[in-house]
């Protein structure tokens, strides 16, 4: 449990908005060991290829996102205010009197979102604008020279400032759980999977930016074409007043089984798995003993999606971190729902014999029963 805890903090802390998630590359590089194999794309996706001495003939590949929601730089008036485009589903009304980095080309620099003070403001003034244009950026800096002389320009990525929390119990909290508390899940896999004990050709790829257009892992599964894939990211969790009822998605009740998730905004996409993929994962969760969850969710949209649709002999399936207060600077998970996470996977890759999809006891071909 240290250990998990330890590279979610340490993974949460970088910063990796979408198109440049390089500390994140970096950070994965050194810790994924040198004995593995590792590749980069031109588009940043990093693949770790495990290859068993008796390896089948399969080949799976696991996969989360390295980018965070963020901002960009699209305005800096005279007076040295900085203006943003979101980059990402940002919800733009957590931003008052947030604290931010941004990335210009001379390091990083720190700023606040300004907000009107409320000795002067107001009453009718009291609503949050909705739209991340209408905050501005507060670097400290008296002019527009002054800005850009800090090295911040047009087109400079902004990330929240990180804030790593240990809450009641097994809670954490910090920003860019979305998607990194999943990529230390796999550093965490790569660090005490046996692979001996497999039977297939493994890949673990960390993608980039996901929360920008979900497709940016797709070069790398045509390079790799696997038969079997597994994504993890997050799933808003239900459990607070504010969402309660509106699904069964709770911190602490274990890894949450997507059957189904739709964008239903804009994008028409979603997934809705094979069920006796879904079928044969819940057993491999009974087998390892962790609690499991089941999530129907509108509003979210994955990489699995398009990942479904790419070749007529992969299946999909998507395993979900319950989370609190999604796509915000303080994002809550449970580090056991990280850990059954883990078991589920780990359960999950020993179980194949490399031949058969899901071993001889689930037929997987479609048009059987209902």
């Amino acid at each position: 449990m240290q250990r998990m805890k330890q590279l979610i903090r340490e993974m949460t802390d970088l910063s990796g908005n979408v198109g440049y998630e390089d500390q994140v590359i970096h950070y994965l590089m050194d810790h994924l060991g040198e004995e593995r194999q590792v590749s980069l794309d031109i588009l940043g996706n990093l693949t770790v290829h495990m290859t068993p001495k008796n390896v089948g003939k399969q080949k799976v590949m696991l996969f989360g996102h390295m980018d965070e929601v963020g901002m960009m730089v699209n305005h800096i008036d005279e007076a040295g205010f900085i203006h943003c485009e979101k980059l990402g589903s940002l919800n733009p009304t957590c931003l008052a009197g947030l604290k931010l980095e941004l990335h210009g080309e001379k390091g990083p620099v720190n700023g606040v979102v300004g907000v009107k003070s409320h000795h002067l403001a107001k009453q009718k003034e009291g609503k949050l604008p909705e739209n991340a244009r209408d905050y501005y950026l507060d670097i400290g800096a008296m002019s527009r020279d002054e800005v850009l002389e800090a090295g911040i320009n047009i087109g400079t990525p902004v990330t929240f400032k990180p804030q790593f929390l240990e809450l009641c119990g097994k809670c954490i909290s910090n920003k860019a759980m979305d998607d990194r508390a999943l990529l230390s899940i796999l550093v965490y896999l790569n660090e005490n999977i046996d692979i001996e004990k497999l039977k297939v050709d493994l890949y673990l790829v960390f993608s980039v930016q996901e929360e920008f257009n979900t497709r940016g892992i797709m070069p790398t599964v045509r390079t790799i074409d696997p038969e079997i894939v597994l994504g993890l990211d997050v799933t808003p969790a239900t459990d607070t007043p504010d969402l309660m009822g509106l699904s069964e998605i709770h911190l602490g009740k274990g890894p949450a089984l997507t059957y189904m998730n739709h964008h239903s905004r804009g994008t028409l996409a979603g997934i809705v798995p094979n069920k006796n993929f879904l079928t044969y994962l819940e057993t491999i969760g009974k087998k390892v003993g962790i609690p499991m969850q089941r999530e129907v969710a509108t509003g979210i949209l994955t990489e699995t999606a398009y990942i479904s649709i790419e070749s007529s002999r992969t299946v999909v399936a998507n395993i979900s971190l319950p989370t609190r207060y999604t796509h915000t600077p303080i994002e809550v998970i449970n580090l056991e729902d990280a850990l059954g996470i883990y078991q589920l996977l780990a359960g999950f890759l020993y179980s194949l014999d490399g031949v058969q999809r899901f071993g001889k006891d689930i037929d997987f071909e479609r048009g059987e029963g209902q």
